[in-house]
């Protein structure tokens, strides 16, 4: 007796840098294929990027630009059977408006994480270059990041494990798309 094939729908990770979202999308996507949930495509918002028809930049404006891309590989993934896991730092509130409007099946995860923990944990040195003023535009300290009025599951990543975060991310995507199955 095989696993259900499970309806389409898109898990939207959301957050600041470094807040998780790339390492959480990664086990997200492991943990359903342990599970026989095969129609996992997974996206990774800085990967993404690279794939998509232009090179665009950070400004606000081609931040949007990006966004309206990826909705449309989400979609297509969605169109093609397939559950799209995305994690993306999408800090506009107007952006995962969009994104919401445009797909259907969607549940945002927003991973609460304060600026200082994540500047800690930057492996790359982007917060450390933004409070030096290298950045003209870096979310959580020369921008802020906009909080959706109710983003169907948050995530408090900074005061737990990675383990306990990926058991609740399992656990809420799993309940997702059993009510939308």
């Amino acid at each position: 007796m095989g696993h259900p094939h499970y309806v389409c729908g898109t898990i939207w990770i959301t957050g600041i840098c470094a807040s998780g979202k790339t390492t959480l999308g990664k086990r997200l996507h492991e943990n359903l294929i342990a599970r026989g949930i095969k129609n996992v495509d997974l996206f990774d918002g800085e990967e993404l990027r690279r794939k998509l028809s232009k090179i665009y930049g950070f400004s606000s404006e081609d931040r949007l630009a990006a966004i309206h891309e990826m909705i449309n590989i989400v979609y297509e993934s969605n169109k093609n059977g397939k559950i799209a896991i995305i994690s993306v730092l999408s800090h506009k509130r107007q952006a995962r408006k969009i994104a919401r409007q445009n797909i259907n099946n969607f549940m945002e995860v927003y991973l609460d994480c304060p600026v200082n923990v994540c500047a800690q944990r930057d492996y790359k040195g982007h917060y450390r270059r933004a409070f030096a003023g290298e950045y003209d535009n870096f979310i959580g300290v020369t921008e802020p990041y906009e909080l959706s009025e109710a983003p169907e599951k948050i995530i408090n990543t900074a005061e737990l494990t990675i383990e306990e975060c990926s058991k609740i991310l399992l656990n809420e995507t799993l309940r997702f798309l059993k009510a939308n199955n």
